[in-house]
């Protein structure tokens, strides 16, 4: 998958810090002015999880 702000988002915040999608719709919103649905960021936080099993 590619590194975007919203998967590098994902990976930080969701799998490090173990923090709910609306913190990191928030962030992208204050730091970025991105808005993202929480759907989007709920299949993309999906397939990123899809990927990190196939690697493993």
């Amino acid at each position: 998958m590619n590194r975007d702000l919203i998967t590098l988002a994902l990976q930080e915040f969701v799998l490090r810090d173990g923090k709910e999608l609306n913190e990191v719709q928030q962030y992208l919103r204050m730091k970025y002015r991105i808005e993202a649905d929480q759907l989007v960021l709920k299949r993309r936080l999906e397939k990123l999880l899809q990927t990190e099993k196939a690697v493993a």
